[in-house]
């Protein structure tokens, strides 16, 4: 049996009494038995005193170091790391949640809603946004979702007519981690929504408002227990357009169904009220859905451009108003300046024919300036370049907004081109020919234009010269309806000689009437006025349909042009559009549109049309 040990001080505690006492003391010294009758497996053996000390020591260091470890911890948890440490504390009691401003709304000029928001979430995860519906937001809550705490309520943008007014509205996209770093951004949030293209983008600053955010006390589930602070979100300002709604409901429809009877791929129509600039309905085809953004970026024939203000084209002859005014304006051409139609024009080897001729053989005889506007008459206006020079058209172009940006709002406008020789020099590495100049007179060679600027053109006609910037915004208001701002047009007066304006609407107004080349308007009720143009592009002899046009003759309310890119000739399809756009606007009551009277002139007037 393993002996125990009792420890240093028993034996000697128990040999200092029995010695004092006289008990065993001659036992003591000759025989111990007695430590085993008296304590069983006794064994006295002990330490060494030095022994004895070094575990003392050993013991006492261990705790010392071992409370000034905790001392160390808690100094640094408490001292060094203590605010970090507060913070971290107070982020799993405390959540800060951001309140998102809703987008102001847009409206058209009668106030029905063309873009608006829904109620949405956003869900942030590493700095990226993904936008779920309330079903899946549910979903993410019941089923205990670790993301559901990156969850945000806002709003998700919805457009009424969706493909119908993308061209003018835009759309919205996730602010990019380039732009978040520049100034104008810097309010803005990795997941943030901004407006791209149309108005969204012309508009962001009054359209975006300002988030607000609060202050929420948690408990260990997460479940919120107060709300320690709160600042309400600033919606965005509610912006009001120029556009009329139901009238570019119509554009769109007319032009679409007019786009594919021509078996063309693209088209744009731009309808505007001349006396105050105001853009009253803007159409490019194809369109997209500004939901869909990733579809439209890969979409055939550019679905995102803007044909209206960025597709440039020859003008044809809708670029003879320019040259007519341009003739008039050198001194060289008179209103009663006659040319001879002989369906040719030579130039030395070169042979410029009419189009009446080339089509139909027929010639036309004298040509004044009223008959050769009636009549898109190429002899006149190749023998009006000869006398007066590409000098004189370029400048009288540029003077009536051909070849420079309007202003528009809208980003995307192009400024097209008048040439000259010093362009034609730089650009192509060639000299300007006479030939160059008979081309530029009736709108082909290397002439391009946009619509809006043809339809800026027709509109300086309607006033007799009075120029107003073409405008998509009418008033800024807060989201409770108080007016911020009037976007007011302001006109100025081009200096043309007012009966030189008085010949152009002559030479226009007849257009539409027997015997000009716009016959689909021949029985029209109302009096108008316009231009036809069938453009030459490539090398395939296509041809862009144009029509631009503005009515009532007397006191002009709307000015159209329409672009069919190569759907043939403009009489016979950009001008039909016009017609039944104008039917619809001047009906009194729109749900019951207007009949023409009389018929529609026979397929033999088509002749008559360019």
């Amino acid at each position: 049996m393993k002996k125990r040990k009792l420890g240093i001080g028993f034996a000697e505690e128990v040999a200092k009494v029995t010695l004092q006492n006289g008990h065993f003391k001659h036992h003591l010294r000759s025989n111990e038995s007695w430590k085993e009758s008296l304590i069983p497996n006794f064994d006295d053996s002990v330490e060494n005193s030095s022994f004895r000390l070094w575990r003392l020591t050993c013991l006492i260091s261990f705790v010392v170091v071992a409370f000034f470890i905790i001392f160390l911890r808690l100094f640094h948890l408490q001292i060094a790391q203590g605010s970090e440490n507060r913070n971290l504390a107070d982020g799993n009691r405390i959540q800060i949640k951001i309140i998102h401003a809703s987008r102001g709304v847009i409206f058209d000029r009668d106030g029905d809603v063309l873009a608006k928001n829904e109620p949405g979430f956003r869900l942030l995860v590493n700095s990226k946004a993904r936008y779920i519906s309330r079903d899946d937001a549910l979903k993410m809550e019941t089923s205990g979702d670790p993301n559901y705490k990156n969850l945000e309520i806002d709003n998700v943008r919805s457009y009424r007519n969706s493909e119908k007014t993308a061209h003018i509205l835009g759309y919205v996209g996730e602010i990019t981690e380039e732009e978040l770093k520049l100034p104008q951004f810097k309010n803005y949030r990795p997941g943030d929504q901004i407006g791209r293209g149309g108005i969204e983008e012309a508009f962001e600053s009054y359209l975006k408002g300002s988030d607000g955010g609060e202050i929420v006390e948690v408990d260990a589930e997460g479940r919120e227990v107060r709300i320690i602070r709160k600042t309400d979100s600033i919606p965005g300002g509610n912006l009001y357009l120029t556009i009329d709604g139901e009238l570019q409901n119509q554009a769109f429809d007319k032009l679409l169904e007019a786009t594919q009877k021509s078996k063309s791929c693209c088209a744009s129509l731009v309808a505007s009220n001349p006396a105050t600039g105001e853009i009253l309905a803007l159409v490019s085809l194809p369109s997209f859905d500004p939901t869909k953004i990733d579809e439209a970026l890969i979409g055939k024939n550019s679905p995102l451009l803007n044909r209206v203000i960025g597709g440039t084209y020859p003008p044809g002859s809708t670029f003879k108003i320019a040259s007519a005014l341009a003739g008039l304006q050198s001194g060289k051409i008179t209103p009663g300046t006659i040319y001879e139609d002989t369906g040719i024009v030579r130039l030395g080897l070169y042979e410029f024919t009419n189009w009446y001729f080339t089509q139909h053989g027929g010639k036309e005889g004298s040509v004044d300036m009223v008959k050769a506007l009636k009549r898109s008459n190429d002899t006149y206006f190749y023998q009006l370049g000869q006398a007066i020079g590409e000098k004189n058209l370029a400048e009288t172009a540029g003077e009536l907004g051909l070849g420079s940006k309007l202003g528009i709002e809208i980003a995307g406008e192009e400024m097209g081109l008048i040439p000259g020789d010093a362009w034609k020099r730089q650009n192509i590495n060639e000299v300007w020919f006479p030939g160059d100049t008979l081309h530029m007179a009736i709108g082909q060679g290397y002439v391009l234009s946009t619509p809006l600027q043809i339809n800026n053109l027709i509109s300086l006609v309607a006033t007799g010269g009075e120029e107003f910037q073409p405008h998509l915004a009418l008033k800024l208001t807060d989201s409770n309806g108080k007016l911020i701002k009037n976007f007011e047009a302001v006109g100025k007066q081009l200096k043309f000689k007012k009966e030189y304006w008085a010949v152009i609407k002559h030479g226009l107004s007849e257009v539409p009437k027997a015997g000009g080349t716009a016959w689909p308007f021949f029985n029209f009720p109302i009096a108008t006025a316009g231009k036809t143009g069938t453009a030459e592009f490539g090398a395939e002899e296509k041809t862009h349909a144009w029509y631009t046009s503005y009515a009532p003759i007397d006191d002009p309310k709307i000015a159209v042009t329409v672009l069919i890119e190569g759907g043939g000739e403009g009489s016979s399809v950009a001008s039909p559009v016009v017609k039944e756009l104008y039917r619809y606007y001047f009906s009194e009551d729109k749900n019951n549109l207007i009949k023409d009277i009389g018929q529609i002139a026979s397929d033999s007037a088509k002749i008559l049309g360019e």
